[in-house]
């Protein structure tokens, strides 16, 4: 309860500052007239920033509370912040020199200079991402665990920023340090571990006081909102070379010097197609012979260096451009000039911007660029005819050239440019700046987000579409939010468990709105982990019985939701954060769970708490009526039930299979009486029974195993039976083939002749003798030996038979024997198992009770002793207070005279101080008097010297007019004689055409010579008035310094004066001090008794409240250790535990000697059953073989009658084994239908167990807050009629599996979808799928893991719309209530084609994947355009296309694809755009991915268009801030 109301009082601290604090960012018109608060204030010649700015705590990447300095620079930019740490770190903000930017001064106090060498570090707001309200942060993470301290500091603050990302950033930022910030990756080892927030990091402070805490958040806020409003607007190419040279360890400015050096590494980090060699000859066509050169010439090089980047390759820009341009001679020509106000290094932003000429006008070719213009009709066309932007009016295009001219220009700047432009105004009232853009403006246009593929308009939050029901949209969802998501943890499965705190963090700023937490008990508190889902048998899951968790890493679930209430508090805006609990939680963790919610977030009122009169048919609120709010889904009980089915976790529900429609689902006898089971259901009583499920189960299992046994011994009687059949029928056919008759013709025989023959054994006689002829036949038995051995051998024959059959059967009963003592013996383990489980149960709870009393005896000691200090120190407290009172009355004494003496010195002092300043102030107006004469002399003297220089500069004019002069001459003369020469007829070619031509240019250069002479007369007459006016000034000079003499003078006299009485009052001044200063003591010292009295018995008041608690704490600890020591001392008795253990251990050795004779039993039984079947069987082969004998031997004696009589007898044997086959057949079908009976109602009884055992307690505070009900699919009958709060969880492949059965299943998706809510997630927490299918199915929460892959970028796209809060309304068909044909209704029939032609590419920069070894090479780019379908066909894999590979250009690759690539998008409000730029790695072949970007297809704009590119991370900051792609796209 403590803790929770410290995380209450931490989060009641944090100032709700959007709502709270009113913002003046529009206070000032710029970034830089901004007005700081006096302690944030920084100028530019600052030495003491440690001294004079606010104090903050930083806290450090080990958790460490360090005191800081923190401060904004002069030009409102950058943070600075003080740091004692030693140099040679590298963490990503860039060292501040403060004696560099103190100009290298000395001198000054010794607290002055030693503050001057504080060491500073700076961070620009280009660098920052956002600020976290509240302890967010890893580092404040590390802080609480370091402390043991569950609560927060009020005023806690995190700014997340930029920092590099790549080894060869961190390299070239050389001695830079930042104490504030994780070190960056430096070997390759660490450059594998990036993160979902790889590249960013924090500064983590603490904010002692409130006042300075609401400042500095106010002034952070507005400048990062001045920054953004200015960024679009900006020099791109000034931003992008800010941008390397801070990650160089350089800053813009006016003095700042970039060396050649420098210059090759710059080229290396633009990707820049020129080696090493060409790189450094550009850099010597600009500064031959000089180290270093300024900003101006190296925006110029940035220019040179895209030039000859695209020299290959036709910029597609310049085309485009060409078509609209007209002349600026046509239009207008502009003075650029550097800004005077703007920050170092930056030029002013307007016409022509980047054509930044040092105040020289640009007169350029009329071919180039550069000379060309843009005008807004020309402009309003191409918008209108290309972009397909017919909304845009003239009125509208005006605007948009106002500001991308530079809208921050003053009036008088653009009169004086139009003056330049050689006209006073625009026609109609419209400046230039509204009516025409150069080639520079124009590119930058095409760049802007404006310009965006991705439609500005839906790139906003919409307020309007966020009325919905909560079941109309899609929602943000991430899977196993609490997973610490690195390469090392996906690759590696032993590491892939670990949690992380700030994952949550990171996921909601990324834009998740449905996170998810597994939690499950803890030692004292339910933790959120990874974990597979266990049932134990017979056992419901509490906290006495559960065993403990293996080790796994784990998070404190109220450290989660204190993380998720700080985001609130940072973005109270926020559209409701949807909560994914996957309950595995005992009844007492439950209510630890519902207390941390309610305490967390319900107090701060971030909690959305159920309406208890909702409806099951109620529509749910809407994401605008839940903003700041956070909503449950869990398993909640329904109404008069304290039980829930817990049978819808992740890792089941991947394996689990639904029932079949119309079979029997065990779910819906979980509240009924179930006496029995059939293979077709349950059957149920109407009263009451005390069977458990355990028992119904167990009688099921009897009762199958039973049937089971029957029907296996039939069936191997039936074997036996057929078999031996099988064998009588092979005999008697054979003996029939030797006979050469059928049984048919021989029964017909033998009925014919029944008369003549005689039965077996006897002899025929005809008229009393014995006869042998042809028609008679006399038997003798006595003749045919083999006749009588086969009869003899078939008693034989029957008699292993029927050993073989005793065997069987004693082989059979002794199988089941062992089958019994089997399971006698698994019961009797489980016994055991309980037994010294509760053995163990309760021993520890005996252990821990004795435990606790030695713990309680010991507390109870100590709270003893500091009683009895407690007393003692009041005893102290009381001398001390007699003492003060003594001290206090001789202080009173000394104060009084001392007060005396300071009055008398104070009064001659305040008389000296009057005189001393009467005389100054005459000696400093004397001094102003002469300072004014000096500065009139100042003024002649630069006149003069102006004068002199213009003398100068006349007579060198005057000079090159005369050299032009005499070369006119010099020329004309040359072609007067070449004219004579011609004249004369010394030329062989057309005399007069060159005559003619020759005159002109005599005539051309006497023009010339006419205005030479002319000039340099004019040039005379100036120079001869310039010298007379000069001899004049030089007069006027001379007299003024004869003036400023004399008044210096005059004011050295009076100033010694004064310095003399200012010396006297200083001494009078320091006496009068010093007896004030002993007055003041003495006055002090009678406070200081007069404090130390009150503190003193302020002290002797808390020193008795102590020692009374201590004692009431002393008694309370002594009768709770007393309490808890009878409580050891009647601890419960485990004898008749341990006697359940010893006897059950027993019961389980005798189980187990049974069980072992048992097997040996059944296996000398099976043993012999096989010998005997072995021996039947050959005894039946030698009879068959002594029969054919028998039989040849007849047939070969010519005995017929006798042959004929076995095949008799061998049939009638064979006929009577096939009838007891078949009636052992009948049997034996009759004993498999009981079985499957049996078997059925085994598997229905274990269908419900399995149910029964997930039949959990809930606990009931905690089912109150929870909105979403989660629970297994089972059929979408059943489905559609349940409550609207109810939700379904489907694996991927499930979804997949759906889609493939056809229009019918994927319609009862969207049909149910639409009321009710669905989530999809991933096969494991290492890899994604494709969200398009589970959407276009209607799904709300499509679970992705937030790691770097294609289908991640597929998801960013889709909420980058509606301003990436998390929530996107789903299209008409989803949400309506009528759906009709599904292709209709999802615009199959309506298909959209897109065609998208890849243009060229803008400051692509290397792969985070890049290793360390390879950061110097120049990347290989090329694109891959992919579109995802959301129809039927996406289960198909979805088409790409893929551009050629740019060889060594990232900073501009221009590709011109002659193959656009087409696509057909059969669900145009469903489909997505994605594009992809990798890195050709040419060593290992590998494509490295850099950036992407995302687009629905409904949010795509035709046209010309620029693909702003993101990182994996979702963001456009550092390098990926000014990437960019430039497309063709048009849809049909």
């Amino acid at each position: 309860m403590a803790e929770m109301n410290s995380i209450a009082s931490g989060l009641s601290g944090l100032a709700l500052r959007r709502d709270g604090v009113k913002s003046n960012v529009h206070s000032g018109s710029t970034l830089e007239s901004y007005v700081l608060p006096a302690n944030l204030r920084i100028d530019d010649n600052e030495t003491n920033l440690a001294l004079s700015c606010m104090e903050v705590i930083k806290v450090s990447k080990n958790g460490k509370q360090q005191t800081r300095r923190l401060g904004i620079s002069s030009n409102h930019r950058s943070i600075l912040i003080t740091s004692n740490r030693p140099q040679g770190k590298v963490m990503g903000l860039l060292k501040r020199n403060n004696a560099a930017a103190d100009g290298g001064s000395t001198g000054g106090s010794g607290a002055a200079s030693s503050a001057a060498t504080v060491p500073t570090n700076e961070l620009d707001l280009s660098m920052i991402v956002r600020l976290q309200l509240g302890q967010q942060s890893r580092r404040f993470f590390k802080a609480r665990a370091k402390s043991n301290d569950s609560g927060a500091h009020p005023q806690s603050l995190s700014i997340i920023y930029r920092r590099p990302n790549n080894a060869s950033t961190v390299a070239a930022v050389g001695s830079a340090v930042i104490d504030s910030l994780a070190k960056m990756p430096l070997t390759p080892s660490g450059t594998n571990k990036v993160r979902m927030d790889a590249g960013e990091d924090s500064l983590d402070l603490i904010i002692p006081s409130k006042k300075d805490f609401d400042a500095l958040l106010r002034t952070l806020e507005d400048l990062l909102e001045f920054y953004k409003e200015d960024e679009p607007y900006s020099n791109l190419d000034l931003a992008f070379l800010q941008f390397h040279l801070e990650n160089m360890g350089k800053r813009l400015g006016n003095d700042v010097k970039v060396s050649c050096h420098e210059w090759v590494s710059l080229c290396k980090r633009f990707n820049a197609p020129l080696s090493k060699s060409e790189a450094t000859n550009l850099y010597r066509t600009l500064s031959p012979e000089a180290d270093g050169i300024d900003m101006y010439g190296v925006s110029i090089l940035m220019n040179k260096l895209k030039a000859s980047a695209s020299k290959s390759f036709k910029d597609p820009r310049d085309k485009l451009f060409q078509t609209m341009a007209i002349s600026k001679t046509e239009g207008v020509q502009r003075r650029i000039a550097p800004s005077p106000t703007g920050p170092p290094g930056a030029f002013v932003k307007g016409f022509g911007d980047g054509e930044a000429t040092g105040g020289k006008l640009a007169f350029l070719s009329a071919t180039d660029n550069k000379s060309q213009v843009v005008s807004a009709r020309a402009f309003l066309d191409f918008l209108h005819d290309k972009q397909n932007e017919t909304d845009m009016s003239i009125d509208d295009v005006h605007d948009l050239f106002y500001q991308l001219n530079g809208h921050r220009l003053s009036k008088e700047l653009e009169d004086t440019m139009s003056l330049v432009s050689g006209m006073k105004s625009a026609p109609h009232g419209v400046s230039w700046e509204k009516e025409y853009i150069t080639w520079e403006v124009f590119t930058k246009y095409l760049m802007l987000e404006s310009n965006d593929v991705f439609d500005p308009d839906r790139a906003k939050p919409s307020s309007c579409v966020m009325t919905e029901p909560l079941n109309n949209y899609w929602i943000n969802t991430s899977h196993d939010t609490y997973l610490h998501r690195t390469k090392e943890t996906l690759q590696d499965p032993k590491i892939a468990e670990k949690t992380d705190l700030q994952s949550y963090t990171l996921a909601l700023y990324h834009g998740a709105r449905a996170i998810e937490l597994d939690v499950w008990d803890g030692q004292k508190d339910p933790v959120v982990r990874h974990g597979e889902t266990d049932f134990p048998d017979n056992t419901i899951i509490d906290s006495t019985t559960k065993k403990s968790a293996r080790s796994v890493s784990s998070l404190k679930f109220s450290d989660v939701l204190q993380t998720i209430a700080y985001f609130l508090q940072s973005e109270p805006k926020s559209f409701p954060i949807i909560l994914l609990i996957e309950n595995h939680c005992s009844l007492p963790f439950q209510e630890i769970m519902a207390k941390n919610i309610e305490y967390i977030l319900e107090k701060r009122g971030f909690l959305y708490r159920p309406d208890p009169n909702l409806t099951p048919t109620s529509a749910l609120p809407s994401p605008a009526d839940l903003v700041g709010k956070v909503l449950i889904k869990s398993k909640r009980a329904t109404s008069g039930k304290t039980t829930v089915l817990n049978n819808d976790f992740d890792d089941e529900n991947r394996t689990a299979v639904a029932p079949e429609s119309g079979g029997y689902d065990s779910e819906d006898d979980i509240d009924n009486n179930v006496v029995a089971f059939t293979s077709s259901g349950s059957i149920k009583s109407k009263a009451k029974t005390n069977v458990t499920y355990e028992q119904l189960f167990k009688i099921a299992r009897h009762d199958a195993t039973e049937a089971n046994a029957t029907a296996k011994s039939l069936s191997i009687q039936h074997d036996d039976a057929t078999r031996r059949a099988a064998q009588a029928r092979n005999h008697a056919d054979a003996l029939l083939r030797d006979v050469g008759m059928s049984y048919e013709e021989l029964k017909k025989k033998r009925a014919d002749g029944s008369d003549h023959v005689a039965e077996e054994g006897t002899e025929i006689v005809f008229d009393g003798e014995v006869a042998f002829d042809e028609d008679r036949v006399v038997v003798k038995d006595a003749e045919n030996k083999a006749v009588e051995i086969a009869a003899a051998f078939a008693e034989s024959v029957e008699d292993s038979r029927l050993v073989f059959s005793a065997a069987s059967a004693e082989a059979r009963s002794e199988t089941e024997l062992f089958e019994i003592a089997r399971q006698d013996l698994t019961e009797q383990e489980v016994i055991l198992a309980e037994a010294k489980e509760a053995l163990e149960e309760v021993s520890n709870r005996n252990r821990r009770l004795k435990d606790a009393a030695e713990r309680a005896l010991a507390e109870a000691r100590s709270n003893r002793e500091y009683a009895d200090n407690a007393e003692n120190r009041v005893a102290a407290v009381k001398a001390l207070l007699d003492k003060s009172h003594n001290q206090a009355v001789s202080s009173e004494t000394v104060a009084g005279t001392a007060d005396a003496e300071a009055k008398i010195s104070e009064e001659r002092a305040c008389d000296a101080e009057a005189r001393a300043q009467k005389a100054r102030a005459k000696a400093d107006k004397e001094k102003a008097k002469a300072i004014e004469e000096s500065k009139k002399e100042d003024v002649l003297e630069g006149k003069l010297a102006s004068y002199k220089n213009m003398q100068t500069e006349l007579a060198e004019a005057i000079k090159s007019a005369q050299h032009r002069a005499d070369d006119a001459v010099a020329m004309s003369e040359k072609l007067t004689d070449g004219i004579r020469e011609i004249k004369s007829g010394n030329f062989d070619g057309d005399a007069k055409n060159v005559v003619e031509r020759k005159l002109k240019e005599r005539k051309s250069l006497n023009k010339k010579m006419d205005i030479s002479l002319a000039e340099m007369i004019t040039l005379e007459k100036k120079l001869r008035e310039m010298e007379n006016t000069y001899e004049d000034l030089r007069r006027k000079t001379k007299l003024q310094a004869k003036a400023a003499a004399s008044a210096h003078k005059q004011a050295d006299q009076l100033v010694s004066i004064a310095d003399q009485l200012e010396d006297h009052a200083l001494e009078e001044r320091e006496a009068a001090n010093l007896r004030n200063t002993a007055c003041a003591r003495a006055k002090q010292s009678v406070e200081n008794f007069d404090a130390v009295l009150t503190s003193t018995e302020t002290q002797l008041a808390e020193a008795e409240r102590a020692a009374k608690e201590a004692r009431e704490l002393a008694i309370v600890s002594r009768e709770r250790a007393e309490q808890l020591t009878k409580d050891a001392e009647g601890v419960q008795d485990t004898s008749s535990l341990e006697e359940d253990v010893s006897n059950a251990q027993i019961d389980c050795d005798a189980f187990q000697s049974a069980y072992d004779f048992a097997k040996e039993s059944k296996e000398e039984a099976v043993w012999r059953a096989a010998e005997a079947r072995l021996a039947h069987e050959k005894n039946c082969l030698n009879l068959a073989s002594l029969e054919r004998d028998a039989m040849s031997e007849l047939l070969h004696q010519e005995y017929v009658q006798q042959a004929e009589l076995l095949a008799v007898n061998a049939c009638e044997n064979a006929e009577a084994l096939a009838k007891i086959a078949e009636d052992l057949k009948d049997k034996l079908e009759e004993a498999e239908s009981v079985a499957a009976e049996k078997a059925g109602a085994l598997a229905i009884a274990t269908r419900f167990k399995e149910k029964m055992r997930r039949v959990q307690p809930i606990s009931q505070s905690l089912s109150k807050l929870i909105l979403l009900h989660s629970c297994n699919y089972r059929t979408w009958m059943r489905s559609m009629k349940t409550p609207t709060w109810t939700m379904h969880n489907f694996p991927e492949h499930k979804i997949v599996k759906m889609a493939e059965d056809g229009k019918e299943e994927w319609k009862d998706m969207v049909e149910f979808n639409k009321n009710h809510f669905s989530r999809a997630y991933p096969p494991s927490s290492s890899c994604n799928y494709n969200p398009l299918l589970p959407w276009a199915m209607g799904c709300q929460f499509a679970s992705m893991n937030f790691t770097r892959n294609k289908f991640m970028l597929v998801n960013d796209g889709r909420f980058r719309e509606n301003g990436n809060t998390g929530y996107v309304l789903k299209p008409e068909y989803l949400c309506s209530d009528s759906l009709g044909d599904l292709d209709d209704a999802m615009g199959c029939h309506r298909p959209r084609k897109v065609t998208i032609r890849i243009l060229s590419g803008f400051c692509l920069p290397k792969s985070m994947d890049t290793k360390p070894g390879m950061q110097k090479r120049t990347i290989n780019p090329f694109v891959v355009v992919t579109m995802y379908d959301g129809s039927p066909a996406s289960l198909l894999p979805p088409p790409t296309f893929s551009s050629g590979v740019v060889k060594g250009n990232g900073l501009n690759p221009i590709w011109n694809e002659r193959e656009a690539a087409s696509f057909t998008c059969l669900s145009p409000a469903l489909g997505i755009v994605s594009f992809a730029v990798y890195d050709h790695d040419d060593v290992s072949k590998k494509d490295l991915f850099i950036g992407g970007a995302a687009v629905p297809v409904r949010c795509m704009r035709e046209g010309y268009r620029c693909v702003s590119l993101f990182d994996s991370n979702n963001s456009r900051s550092g390098a990926m801030k000014f990437s960019s792609l430039f497309v063709k796209v048009r849809c049909v």
